[in-house]
């Protein structure tokens, strides 16, 4: 299934006759719907990886919550599974 099609039986959802096909469609769409929300939801990153040179300049690397990718602090999402990361200090 793909995104589009996941919005399009999202918004028909009240209309369906709700056969077996229609209400396995239907919790598909819903699955995918509450997973690309939850990625909008920011996330702190695992743990620091470490401080690298690249390109005349020193990067700081950490791994995505979510799929472990390395992800360079003050990016907003992961490149590899787009979840938003969230780079603030905890405050204690």
């Amino acid at each position: 299934m793909t995104a589009k099609q996941a919005v399009d039986i999202l918004r028909r959802g009240s209309t369906f006759a709700y056969d077996e096909t229609e209400a396995g469609e239907f919790c598909q769409a819903y699955d995918m719907a509450v997973e690309a929300l939850e990625k909008q939801i920011q996330k702190k990153p695992k743990y620091k990886a470490e401080d690298r040179f690249v390109k005349n300049y020193f990067a700081e690397y950490s791994y995505c919550p979510v799929c472990e990718k390395e992800v360079v602090a003050g990016d907003m999402h992961c490149i590899q599974c787009g979840q938003a990361i969230d780079w603030t200090e905890a405050k204690g």
